[in-house]
């Protein structure tokens, strides 16, 4: 009777104790669970017959090392080479669609690499010189300004992070919960918006930047960039789009975050967000892009501007182009780093020109911890094949 009433005990207890966990903190149940999920996916890794060895050991360490269940991963050389890695399931192990090297994912702030190469090409290939023209100009907004350094802010600036808006020392209007910003639709209101510094003295990265030089684009070429990237760089042939037209089936991690959930893309403006953080494809769509139109890799770091104080050891401090500048050791890397709730991405460079594009599933914290980590992870494989 008493080794009955134990396995009965036993018996509730393992029925039991989870359930309460479970209802109790799901997020602490998921985390407990996550390593079998980690292992399978890094287990499940598939490479191209040309990835070298640091990119297809790089691509198993990213699903343990830094929480990302699904994950892809490119690496295109000085010579235009591609490769890549993909490993991971669209949702649940073995019973949803493998990742392939044609899922689609969310591309976060990822997407300022499209919309500058849009908001650029022009200028680059010397066919319009608009750059360096006033914000208000080409907007068509006039004074009074509530803040008169509005009228300082050119193109450019917009860019390269340094027009004066700053989202750690005030809100960020594109991304408050439910409220639709008032860029693009609402221009006038920048006349009555302040500035946290004096255009052009400093970097601070802004989301807002983008949407309003995406807007100033529509007004000065007299079509929207969307149409550009497509008439002149044939976006959806790399398998790029907008997550407001179609979003990605990826079922992202969220183990880490206590305050948001996948319905969290309920609460934002996708189509406002386009040009900052609203874009969607592949690591090697997007590989294939950068690479098929590098001359704007290096428009974007020459636009590095030497009379902006910065510190390339500190967090987006320095800023050349959409592209920020990293001191990591000796060595000097440019990377867009991407995060929304539930993933992180990356595009990084080194000095040569080698790159590589990351896309995953989870989020860690903090979030240069697995950004230097693939960063340095591409110095040091770029110079394994320089001595070989």
């Amino acid at each position: 009777m008493l080794r009955r009433l134990i396995a009965y005990l036993l018996l509730l207890c393992a029925i039991f104790l989870p359930w309460l966990a479970w209802e109790t903190d799901r997020n602490m149940v998921r985390r407990w669970v996550y390593p079998l999920t980690g292992h399978l996916s890094a287990l499940s890794t598939r490479c191209d017959a040309s990835a070298p060895a640091w990119l297809q050991a790089l691509a198993r360490q990213i699903p343990t090392k830094f929480d990302s269940p699904a994950n892809q991963i490119a690496f295109v050389d000085t010579s235009g080479t591609l490769s890549g890695c993909v490993n991971g399931w669209e949702g649940h192990p073995f019973i949803s669609q493998r990742v392939t090297a044609d899922t689609r994912f969310r591309f976060a702030s990822l997407s300022k690499l499209v919309t500058f190469f849009g908001l650029a090409h022009e200028q680059a290939m010397g066919q319009a010189d608009w750059l360096s023209l006033p914000l208000v100009q080409v907007l068509g907004l006039t004074p009074p300004f509530h803040d008169p350094r509005i009228a300082q802010i050119k193109v450019r600036h917009l860019l390269n992070h340094s027009a004066g808006f700053d989202r750690m020392r005030d809100k960020d209007p594109m991304v408050i919960d439910d409220q639709k910003p008032w860029c693009p639709g609402q221009l006038e209101k920048l006349v009555g918006a302040p500035l946290q510094f004096i255009p052009g003295s400093r970097h601070a990265y802004a989301n807002l930047g983008f949407c309003l030089a995406a807007a100033a684009y529509e007004k000065y070429m007299s079509r929207s960039l969307w149409n550009a990237l497509e008439q002149d760089m044939h976006l959806s042939r790399y398998g790029l789009g907008y997550m407001d037209e179609a979003d990605s089936p990826i079922a992202y991690n969220f183990m880490h975050n206590e305050m948001r959930g996948p319905e969290f893309v309920e609460h934002f403006d996708w189509q406002a967000l386009r040009s900052s953080m609203g874009m969607t494809g592949s690591a090697q769509g997007l590989a294939r892009f950068a690479a098929d139109n590098r001359t704007l890799l290096d428009f974007a770091r020459g636009m590095h501007d030497p009379a902006i104080p910065c510190n390339e050891a500190l967090f987006e401090s320095c800023m050349d182009g959409f592209l920020e500048r990293r001191r990591l050791g000796d060595a000097i890397v440019w990377q867009q780093r991407g995060y929304l709730y539930g993933m992180a991405a990356l595009f990084a460079m080194d000095k040569a020109g080698n790159f590589l594009v990351w896309l995953g599933s989870g989020e860690v914290n903090p979030p240069t911890l697995a950004s230097d980590f693939l960063a340095r992870a591409l110095i040091d494989g770029s110079a394994q094949r320089a001595a070989q």
